[in-house]
C-alpha cells in the first residue's frame, strides 16, 4: 500500500510507502502524509502548477497569499 506525502522542503508530491521518512527528489526527512489541517494529500499527487490546501487554503506548491 502506498500514500501521498509532500516534502516540506522541496514541495514535490510522491506515492511512498507509510515507512517512508526521506525525499526521493532531494533527500530531506521532511515527508508529511497530510496537511496541518488534518486533509490526506491523495488529492495532490496528480495536479501540476500552485496548489492549496481545499480545506484550509494553506499553499502547499507556488507562491504565498499576501494579505493587505
Amino acid at each position: 500500500m502506498t500514500i501521498t506525502k509532500r516534502c516540506a522542503v522541496c514541495g514535490r508530491f510522491r506515492a511512498y510507502d507509510p515507512d517512508d521518512t526521506f525525499c526521493i527528489g532531494c533527500g530531506h526527512d521532511a515527508l508529511e502524509s497530510h496537511c496541518t489541517c488534518g486533509r490526506a494529500f491523495e488529492y495532490a499527487l496528480h495536479e501540476a502548477g500552485d496548489m492549496h490546501c481545499p480545506r484550509c487554503g494553506r499553499v502547499l506548491r507556488g507562491p504565498p497569499v499576501i494579505d493587505e
